[in-house]
């Protein structure tokens, strides 16, 4: 009850009539839960696709509702029709992504038999509105969470330490490293057409590790305010700026997205077009990766980001190495096939943000021509700040000394005299202070 009231007072904090569409869907949702429990055959699949199509419903409604109307517009414009429809202005509320997968995520495993246990309207309550992921994940299953609310929760100082540690990791990579490197790429994404194509792949390779910082900063102080209440919630990220080729990339980032639109969408469809070999197989990563795009935004340059993520699995599934796992060395020197794939994958993936950036598909298209022409040779006339590449590197360098554990500085110094290891923390306490700007939302509470 004291998890509940407090998520509730956390989401009411930014909009209290918001907080009734939340309680509301997860009344409908705990209700059609258990009649699909209850049911069998026919009535069974009735009551999944009604919640499902409530769900989708409200979260097409504010999210997608004025693409579709301008994109309509546009149709009648290449008609030769002037009369427009008029938009609506709509407030979108805030995490209804992460907690509308949530919902459906429920209902499937209940119509999968993977609740053998319905929780309680209480339970189910938290789980939906856990306050540390509802703004932006991760989007956890129900059957681990609810487990968690389950079992008697007792304080345990090891784990509260743990969940501190995490918490100021996530914290110096989110107001260090992320909102000091948006001091650079925003103001050259709103300046993008006067840039040469040097300065632009520089602002691509920042923004990529803004974003990581950003969102992955978030997660870490989710997991870590979560282990301070005793609950464990699954990570969202693996290092993903090491990964070492496109399916070691997607296992790594968005952890929690990824394998539910695999469990849910990915897999069904792969049975679905079996009979066609490597073309299914195909077809079903890039259906899988336009539904990637479209979950983020209701905006081309994000279906386009879909896209050409899923065309980019096409050499690896052709060459049978779609499952393929590759196993990363522990050593603090990068082995030759590291050196020769890490790089590699960033740049590509980097490349790919510019995508997911842009503003529409004009700037997108803009921002590429510059990147591959010839003032790509050119010295950049943007001044970046030496400062935050000395961040950057010391955040990286941590994190690859790390990569084999839950954070980075899980067990850095863990094993050393109290005075180094406190004086590292004074250190990220102290750079977080030095460095620290107006605060800035972060990214994925847009989606």
């Amino acid at each position: 009850m004291f998890l509940l009231i407090g998520s509730y007072i956390f989401y009411s904090s930014w909009s209290l009539n918001f907080l009734s569409l939340l309680i509301l869907s997860t009344l409908a949702t705990f209700f059609i839960g258990n009649k699909i429990k209850k049911s069998e055959g026919k009535a069974k699949a009735y009551w999944l696709r009604t919640g499902v199509f409530l769900i989708l419903i409200q979260l097409l409604y504010f999210k997608y509702f004025n693409f579709f109307i301008e994109n309509f517009n546009d149709l009648l414009k290449i008609f030769g029709r002037q009369d427009q429809l008029g938009l609506l202005k709509i407030i979108f509320p805030i995490g209804i992504s992460f907690y509308s997968f949530r919902m459906i995520g429920y209902l499937l495993d209940i119509k999968n038999n993977k609740l053998k246990e319905l929780p309680s309207l209480l339970d189910y309550s938290v789980f939906v509105a856990f306050f540390p992921c509802i703004i932006a994940g991760p989007i956890d299953k129900a059957l681990p969470f609810l487990n968690n609310l389950k079992i008697k929760r007792e304080f345990s100082s090891s784990q509260f330490t743990d969940g501190l540690r995490q918490i100021l990791w996530g914290l110096f990579k989110k107001l260090v490293v992320a909102d000091n490197i948006a001091t650079i790429t925003t103001p050259l994404f709103e300046s993008y057409h006067t840039m040469n194509g040097s300065a632009l792949f520089i602002g691509a390779v920042l923004y990529f590790i803004e974003l990581y910082a950003d969102f992955s900063g978030y997660t870490d102080m989710a997991i870590g305010i979560s282990k301070l209440l005793g609950i464990k919630i699954q990570p969202n990220f693996n290092y993903p700026l090491f990964a070492q080729n496109v399916s070691d990339y997607w296992r790594r980032w968005h952890i929690s997205l990824t394998s539910w639109l695999t469990e849910h969408v990915f897999t069904p469809l792969s049975i679905q077009f079996r009979d066609y070999d490597k073309y299914g197989l195909i077809m079903a990563i890039i259906i899988n990766f336009l539904v990637v795009g479209f979950w983020h935004g209701a905006e081309w340059h994000y279906i386009f980001h879909g896209l050409v993520s899923g065309i980019m699995f096409i050499p690896v599934i052709w060459k049978g190495k779609m499952n393929k796992k590759i196993k990363s060395s522990n050593n603090i020197i990068p082995t030759k096939e590291e050196l020769k794939n890490i790089p590699v994958t960033f740049v590509m993936f980097a490349l790919l943000m510019v995508l997911f950036f842009s503003t529409d598909m004009k700037m997108a298209i803009g921002y590429y021509k510059e990147i591959f022409s010839l003032s790509f040779f050119q010295i950049p006339n943007y001044q970046f700040h030496k400062e935050i590449a000395l961040l950057i590197i010391f955040t990286l360098g941590i994190e690859w000394i790390g990569r084999d554990k839950e954070y980075g500085i899980k067990e850095l110094f863990i094993n050393n005299n109290v005075v180094i290891r406190w004086g590292f923390y004074y250190v990220l306490v102290f750079l977080v202070f030095l460095f620290y700007i107006a605060p800035k939302g972060f990214i994925y509470a847009q989606f």
